[in-house]
């Protein structure tokens, strides 16, 4: 079925209030790494992915306009806990204040073979469906003890601080809920376009961040972003993928092409699997041959493998990289045909002009927890046989990363089109002292 890419949350936000942000580019190491690794140390930071957790938070989601989420969405959601479930996970999940009540929710769960003694729930008044974004990121420190990362938040860069206030301040809430310290930030960033390595490094996208706090230099991102997540030192990815971009008015990103993604996380495009390995993502000749999209989007990936080529660890050691396939766009992509009636005349487009509708796919964008990573996979019956290898090809690869986890697959496009996957929506919680 085509889906409609202006029903997404991002684009509604975009199109009934523009918000348009400048920034100044500012240079960085050659080596696209921090300079001045020293800063401040809280004595907390931000775990690997893979180590133990206590729970995984989600959201259920109703948006500002009182628009609910689909049961499409609803049904990945279910299907991530489904997954965490199976390996004794514990779920924090936050409803929207006079949403869908918790007895609704069990009863949509109930065919997902969940557990709810394995639930826990919450409420705020606006929660966002993208939990990894604004929601808790959870630090701690040598003694066990915990403490949650509050990075601003202006919707990817999009809004005015003042209206995204009451979407950002979940973590704020769920702090007061747990009773655990905040240690805030006016510095903006979102937790899936932050990676760390476990072990001092984290890489993050320039553009990204300088798209995000405009009028502050590199440097100045560089250390408070360090301080924030109790981290040695950054590697800096220089231009994030264009099918990745949200532009502030819902023009195209790229020629005839629109997205609707996240303006630069790097969860998309590279992830630590230990301290050492990195997966990154690899679009494939016959993609980049095919479109201007995919060729654009190959050299802005080819330029992060060769940054992480040239990274070291904090004691100068080299990263092994592995490559990922990307999934095809043209494979997945929404074709449109312009109509008089359509929204697309406005960007300069004729009745009969093609257009591209782009969901944020990856193999990337997978969540580790306890025992389990979730992963996307797209085929299904009637979709292209080469989804299927690629599918399978994603899955070997993780399991080769993780020999003692399942690796368990499941179609997040649902999410996708609204400009994220599995990662985008999750939140692990590591195990910590109260």
């Amino acid at each position: 079925m085509k889906k409609n890419y202006w029903h997404s949350p991002k684009v509604f936000f975009i199109v009934l209030n523009i918000f348009l942000v400048s920034f100044s580019p500012v240079a960085s190491a050659d080596n696209g790494e921090a300079t001045k690794p020293i800063v401040e140390n809280t004595g907390y930071t931000f775990p690997a992915e893979w180590e133990k957790q206590s729970a995984v938070w989600l959201a259920w989601e109703w948006n500002e306009f009182g628009e609910s989420t689909t049961d499409e969405q609803h049904k990945v959601t279910a299907q991530i806990i489904q997954a965490l479930h199976s390996h004794n996970v514990k779920v924090e999940l936050i409803l929207q204040t006079g949403g869908d009540s918790k007895e609704e929710v069990l009863h949509f769960l109930s065919a997902y073979n969940v557990d709810p003694k394995k639930i826990n729930f919450r409420e705020y008044k606006k929660p966002y469906l993208f939990m990894r974004d604004m929601g808790p990121l959870f630090l701690k420190n040598s003694e066990g003890k915990g403490m949650i990362a509050d990075f601003s938040w202006n919707m990817y860069g999009i809004w005015d601080r003042d209206r995204a206030k009451s979407i950002g301040d979940v973590d704020k809430a769920m702090a007061q809920e747990l009773n655990i310290p905040l240690l805030s930030s006016d510095f903006v960033a979102e937790g899936g376009g932050i990676e760390v390595n476990g072990e001092g490094v984290m890489m993050t996208y320039e553009d990204m961040a300088l798209q995000r706090n405009p009028g502050k230099s590199l440097e100045e991102i560089e250390k408070e972003y360090l301080r924030l997540y109790g981290q040695k030192k950054i590697i800096w990815l220089k231009q994030s993928p264009l099918s990745d971009k949200l532009t502030p008015d819902g023009s195209p990103i790229f020629e005839n092409f629109f997205g609707n993604g996240a303006n630069g996380h790097v969860d998309e495009v590279a992830r630590f699997v230990d301290p050492h390995t990195v997966l990154v993502a690899q679009i494939s000749e016959e993609a980049r041959n095919s479109n201007k999209l995919e060729k654009e989007d190959y050299k802005r990936i080819e330029e992060v493998v060769e940054t992480l080529k040239r990274a070291t660890d904090v004691n100068g050691k080299p990263f092994k990289i592995i490559r990922v396939p990307s999934p095809d766009l043209k494979l997945v992509w929404n074709e449109h045909i312009v109509q008089e009636e359509d929204i697309y005349p406005q960007f300069g487009f004729k009745p009969g002009d093609k257009v591209y509708q782009i969901p944020a796919v990856s193999y990337l964008n997978f969540l580790i927890s306890n025992g389990v990573v979730i992963s996307a996979k797209y085929w299904e019956p009637g979709k292209p046989e080469q989804l299927k290898q690629l599918d399978a090809q994603s899955k070997a690869i993780l399991q080769s990363a993780f020999p003692g986890r399942e690796i368990v697959q499941i179609n997040p496009i649902e999410i996708n089109w609204w400009g994220g996957g599995i990662h985008c929506i999750t939140q692990q919680q590591p195990v910590y002292i109260p």
